[in-house]
């Protein structure tokens, strides 16, 4: 399932051209299997020689997970944290060891369990840099595939506009096969217009943003994990993870803790409740912690 800004941004935009064309004349008029094979055939073609099995593959399979992933609350990750390292600060990195298997995100979950099996911070600093790097190198190679797709789509169209054109000029004498030629000279065109800027040029620009969004949660987490393992006080922990959330964000942030004081019941609460609310929004967060 696709988030929601994405399904409403495609039905919106497919249900408008629709419209567009109903109140005018018939979709079935716009409808052609030939113009369709040359376009959509065209693009996955030139894409598999552009780009190997693999990399088309698990290109797919990014953007899917990319777009079926919940949205998450920084600010939430950041409570969560600094609950992990007030519990290392008193009872080491070892009293860690129990939670870390209900950890969803994978990047952090590793991290945690590298640093609680005793990997040196240079080693341990060296291995989370390099994860972020593949996960960038792997996006980067998913969100070229899909830039390559668009720029070929309007190519394809022109061909299948050029075929169309010399259909049409080879039988200009029988006047029953003009309006076939004519039909795939046109809708070629209209097909690789929308194929590019409706799907595929949108899933690139999304991609490319869930991508900043997700490489910037592991750069925090990298930070979290590299401050529990220094034994750092977890309010400077805190400080260094509030510098990647958005202003906004981090400010409601700053003011909420500003009036409260972290007592021994909220952290039991939160201990208690951690592992179901980790993917939680902050303020749903925040009730949970009120109400118990």
């Amino acid at each position: 399932m696709l988030d929601r800004s994405t399904l409403i941004g495609f039905i919106g935009g497919f249900s408008l051209v629709a419209l567009a064309i109903t109140t005018q004349g018939s979709l079935i008029a716009f409808a052609s299997l030939s113009s369709l094979l040359i376009v959509l055939g065209g693009v996955i073609a030139a894409t598999m020689v552009n780009f190997s099995w693999e990399n088309i593959s698990d290109s797919f399979k990014t953007i899917l997970g990319m777009m079926k992933g919940k949205a998450v609350d920084l600010r939430t990750d950041v409570e969560l944290m600094n609950l992990f390292a007030r519990r290392a600060r008193r009872g080491g990195l070892i009293s860690l060891d129990s939670d870390v298997q209900y950890i969803d995100d994978t990047f952090l979950k590793n991290g945690l369990q590298l640093a609680i099996d005793g990997v040196t911070k240079e080693n341990l600093e060296m291995i989370l840099e390099d994860q972020i790097k593949s996960i960038e190198r792997r996006i980067e190679i998913s969100i070229n595939v899909l830039y390559a797709m668009a720029s070929y789509a309007p190519a394809f169209g022109m061909i299948g506009t050029v075929i169309g054109m010399i259909l049409m000029l080879q039988n200009i004498s029988d006047p029953e096969t003009l309006g076939a030629g004519l039909s795939v000279a046109l809708l070629t065109t209209l097909y690789g217009t929308v194929f590019a800027n409706m799907i595929f040029n949108p899933l690139a620009g999304k991609l490319e943003y869930l991508s900043e969004m997700d490489i910037n949660r592991k750069m925090m987490f990298r930070v979290a994990i590299m401050s529990i393992l220094d034994g750092e006080n977890p309010r400077i922990m805190e400080k260094k993870m509030l510098n990647f959330v958005d202003p906004r964000n981090r400010a409601e942030y700053l003011k909420f803790h500003d009036g409260i004081r972290i007592t021994k019941e909220r952290e039991e609460k939160l201990y208690k409740f951690w592992t179901e609310q980790q993917n939680s929004g902050w303020e749903d967060l925040r009730r949970t912690l009120e109400t118990g």
